[in-house]
């Protein structure tokens, strides 16, 4: 048997009798009978993999994105979900491409819900990427203050002219996240020739999630752009009213 396997199952249990309660690492580590180094070497696994999450700097614990993902459970930000996916399903019918609901843990954004199209041929995106890497994460990004970007920015790195062209230094991203917000929208046009765009979401005056929508860059005409920049747009008042 491997015992950090056991262990670590253990903590995901035990934290997972109440997914949305937070737990101290002491809490943890004294149930356990586990030393807090080894206990906290193993919490910072499980945050990194996204089993769990990390509440703030210093803080408690609680069940991440994936452990919610992994079992298809939709409780995780149950609130963000149920004030979006009724309106996700309307706004796909009205653009007939693939609509999401996405918010950034770490260095990763997650997708908490999605819409698919009915199209014979269909953009696939990962339920996990990195945040430089997707619109909805940029987007979310650029809604954070400036001490918060420089701090993701020197603990995450910087983006690779692969990822997001012209935008490699710090002051290059941050010159970028101000234009977003100012835009108020992300577009991005991925080397995989799709195109992503994405709006923001408020929570309590603050950004948290974003929306987005997805397709490939062929269907991508500017009158295709127009349509979906505006459902995008109403849709986002619509959830946003109903987060108030």
């Amino acid at each position: 048997m491997i015992q950090v396997l056991h262990r670590a199952l253990n903590i995901l249990e035990f934290i997972a009798q109440h997914p949305t309660r937070e737990y101290t690492l002491t809490e943890i580590a004294d149930h356990h009978q586990l030393n807090h180094g080894t206990c906290a070497n193993i919490l910072k696994t499980l945050v990194t993999r996204r089993y769990i999450e990390q509440v703030g700097h210093k803080k408690g614990y609680r069940l991440g994105a994936m452990s919610y993902h992994l079992t298809r459970n939709k409780a995780y930000k149950r609130d963000l979900i149920a004030a979006a996916e009724l309106l996700m399903q309307q706004l796909t019918r009205a653009i007939n491409e693939t609509s999401l609901l996405t918010i950034v843990v770490n260095d990763r954004r997650i997708t908490l819900h999605s819409v698919e199209c009915d199209r014979d041929i269909q953009a696939r995106g990962n339920v996990d990427r990195t945040v430089y890497d997707s619109a909805t994460g940029r987007l979310i990004l650029a809604y954070q203050p400036e001490a918060e970007q420089v701090r993701f920015a020197r603990t995450y790195g910087l983006p690779t002219e692969e990822v997001w062209s012209g935008v490699t230094t710090e002051t290059q991203l941050l010159q970028a996240l101000a234009q977003l917000r100012e835009a108020g929208l992300a577009i991005d046009h991925t080397s995989r020739q799709i195109v992503g765009l994405a709006v923001p979401l408020y929570q309590q005056g603050r950004v948290e999630a974003a929306l987005g929508v997805f397709l490939p860059e062929l269907r991508y005409t500017d009158t295709h752009r127009d349509e979906i920049i505006r459902a995008l747009r109403q849709t986002a008042e619509q959830i946003n009213q109903n987060l108030q």
